[in-house]
């Protein structure tokens, strides 16, 4: 998506209401291999934080520092 967008983040135990997961355009899972059996919701966060950043940046021609802004 380029637009704006709304991260819902659930929680550990029970994930997001059923109402309110009704009301999204999609849904995100997040691979883990092995035998994990979910991630901490602010670590689940921050992976789609960072893809969402990476993905903006792909797209507006890379990340920052390769587009001459300093930090």
């Amino acid at each position: 998506m380029a637009g704006p967008v709304a991260l819902i983040i659930g929680n550990e135990g029970s994930g997001v209401a059923d109402e309110l997961a009704a009301k999204a355009d999609a849904r995100v899972t997040i691979p883990c291999p092995g035998p994990v059996e979910s991630l901490n919701a602010a670590v689940a966060a921050s992976v789609l934080l960072y893809e969402a950043a990476r993905q903006r940046a792909t797209r507006s021609g890379g990340p920052a520092d390769h587009r001459g802004v300093r930090r």
